[in-house]
């Protein structure tokens, strides 16, 4: 019976143990989390803009956003075919020109050649 009642406390004291872990790790790493989820929403905010002006901008020209068997362009490069498609006739300002940049650059991240 002492046994028993021994294995009982153990088994409350882990339980309260790892009780008290959870809710450490959520009050240090909680906030935390959530102020990444709110940055995350901003940057898909941005997205979905630069989404919708290269749709109205770029893909009059151009079927889709890259080719997926060609190797990533770099951020250096993604301002330079900006640059030259603004000599095609692209009416854009430089606010634009960034917004449209950022989206190619970050579709494409991980497939570029060298850091950009």
């Amino acid at each position: 019976m002492a046994m028993k009642k021994e294995l009982i406390r153990r088994r409350l004291v882990w339980i309260i143990v790892g009780a008290g872990i959870l809710v450490s790790g959520f009050i240090l790493f909680g906030s935390h989390s959530v102020a990444m989820q709110e940055t995350k929403s901003d940057k898909q905010i941005m997205h979905e803009k630069a989404y919708t002006l290269y749709q109205s901008k770029c893909l009059g020209c151009h079927i889709s956003v890259a080719d997926p068997e060609k190797a990533g362009r770099t951020r250096d490069d993604w301002h330079l075919v900006v640059q030259v498609m603004h000599k095609y006739g692209l009416d854009l300002t430089d606010a634009e020109s960034e917004m449209i940049i950022d989206l190619l650059y970050d579709l494409r991240k991980g497939m570029e050649t060298e850091v950009g």
